[in-house]
C-alpha cells in the first residue's frame, strides 16, 4: 500500500494540523474518456495494428526473392548430391546383376556342431567374415589353408580389422585330433576351419571367402596394382628365389603376380612375418579402394566375381562389398596375429616344426582386439 505524507502548515488558533485534499479520479468517468478518445479515433487503432502487421510480414515479392538466393547457393551442392545417389545406385544395381548371373561358387557353412552359439563371442555391429588363401590355382577342399585372415567390419568403433591366424598353430580340431590350423581345411573344408577356429577361440564368424591364387592376383591387377613398403631384405630374396625383379622401398609398386610373391614369403624370417606380410597386402587394397576410382572399383568386382566361393548369396555378396568399400572410406584399418606375443612357443610333434600356444590367453586376446577399442595390435612381430 502507497505511503500518504501529511504536510505541516503554519499553527493555527485552533492548533490543529490540515488535512490536504486529494483528488481520486473517478473511475466511471476515466472510462467515459477512453470511450470518447475511442469514439473520436475509431481507426487509429486498427491503422497502427495493419502498420504493425505490414512491418512484421514482408511483402510476397522480397520473400521469393530470399529464396530464389537461397536456393541458388545450394542448388550446386544439391546436383552433386544428386549425381552421386544416381553413380551409387547404378553400380550397385550393376554389381548385384553381375554377381547374380556370373555363376558364383557357393560354400556350405552350417551352425557349428561342436559349440552352441549362446558359447561364442558375438555382436550383430561387428561383421566377422573369414578369408581363406588355398595354396593352388585350384579350389579343391583337398588343397591345405595357406593363410586365414578374419576381416572384422567394427561399426561400433569405426575400425577395420585384421586378424591373421598362423597356419602351423598346433591347435585341437574338433570331432578330429590336434594337428596343424592348415590341415582343418584339408580335413573338412571351409566348414571344419570355420568351426575350427570358432570351438577354440570362442569368436563368432559369420561368413567365409575362399580365395585361391589366380583370384588374388586378378583383383590386384583390376585395381591398377598396389603400393608396399619393401624392404632390401625382402626384395634381394625375391629377386634371388623368384623370376621377378622388384625394388625395395617405402611405396613400392607391385602388380598382381609380384604381390603373390611378396605375401608368400617365408623362409627369409618367419611365419609371423609371413602373415605381416599379408595384412600389409590387404591393407594396400583397403587403400586403393579409398582413394581409387568408384567405376574402377567396380570394375574390379565384375572381373573377380565368378571366381568367388563364398555361403553368401550374390545380393549379400553385393551388399558386402558396398559396406566394406563405405567402410574402407571412413575407417581406420588395424590388423593383429593370432598367436599374439607371449601366448607361444615353438614346438615339435612328431618330425613336424609347429607353433605351440595357449589357447584360452589368445581367445581371451581375440575377444579384446575385436569387440572392444582395443588399441594393442602385434604387427611386424
Amino acid at each position: 500500500m502507497d505511503d500518504i505524507y501529511f504536510s505541516k502548515k503554519p499553527k493555527m488558533n485552533n492548533d490543529s494540523f490540515e488535512i490536504p485534499t486529494i483528488n481520486i479520479p473517478d473511475i466511471n468517468s476515466e472510462k467515459q474518456n477512453l470511450s470518447d478518445r475511442d469514439n473520436y479515433a475509431p481507426y487509429r487503432g486498427k491503422e497502427k495494428k495493419k502498420k504493425q502487421k505490414n512491418q512484421s510480414d514482408p511483402s510476397p515479392s522480397s520473400s521469393s526473392g530470399k529464396n530464389k538466393k537461397n536456393s541458388g547457393c545450394f542448388a550446386p551442392v544439391r546436383k552433386i548430391a544428386f549425381i552421386l545417389v544416381i553413380v551409387f545406385t547404378v553400380s550397385y544395381l550393376l554389381t548385384v546383376g553381375a554377381a547374380m548371373f556370373s555363376g558364383c561358387g557357393r560354400l556350405s557353412l552350417k551352425r557349428n556342431p561342436y559349440i552352441t552359439f549362446n558359447q561364442l563371442h558375438y555382436n550383430p555391429l561387428i561383421k566377422n567374415i573369414l578369408l581363406i588363401g588355398v595354396d593352388g590355382n585350384d579350389s579343391s577342399d583337398s588343397l591345405r589353408s595357406d593363410s586365414m585372415i578374419l576381416v572384422s567390419l567394427d561399426t561400433v568403433h569405426g575400425k577395420i580389422k585384421l586378424s591373421s591366424f598362423l597356419r602351423d598353430s598346433w591347435i585341437q580340431i574338433p570331432g578330429h585330433k590336434f594337428a596343424k590350423l592348415n590341415a582343418a581345411y584339408a580335413m573338412g573344408g571351409a566348414q571344419l576351419l570355420v568351426d575350427t577356429l570358432e570351438y577354440n577361440f570362442r569368436i563368432n564368424i559369420n561368413d567365409c571367402f575362399l580365395v585361391d591364387f589366380t583370384m588374388f592376383t586378378d583383383i590386384i591387377d583390376a585395381l591398377g596394382g598396389i603400393d608396399v613398403e619393401v624392404t632390401p631384405a625382402e626384395a634381394g630374396f625375391i629377386n634371388r628365389t623368384t623370376r621377378h625383379t622388384i625394388n625395395s622401398g617405402d611405396s613400392v609398386h607391385l602388380n598382381g603376380d609380384e604381390a603373390l610373391v611378396y605375401c608368400r614369403i617365408r623362409k627369409l624370417d618367419s611365419d609371423y612375418m609371413r602373415t605381416y606380410r599379408q595384412r600389409k597386402v590387404i591393407k594396400a587394397v583397403l587403400d586403393k579402394v579409398r582413394n581409387g576410382e568408384l567405376l574402377k572399383t567396380v570394375a574390379a568386382f565384375f572381373r573377380v566375381i565368378p571366381k568367388i566361393r563364398s555361403n553368401m548369396n550374390p545380393f549379400e555378396i553385393a551388399c558386402l562389398a558396398y559396406r566394406t568399400g563405405f567402410s574402407a572410406l571412413f575407417f581406420d584399418i588395424v590388423s593383429t596375429r593370432i598367436p599374439t606375443d607371449g601366448t607361444s612357443w615353438s614346438g615339435t610333434e612328431g618330425t613336424q616344426s609347429v607353433v605351440e600356444l595357449d589357447t584360452v590367453a589368445n581367445a581371451n586376446y581375440l575377444y579384446d582386439f575385436i569387440y572392444t577399442n582395443y588399441q594393442e595390435s602385434a604387427d611386424g612381430q
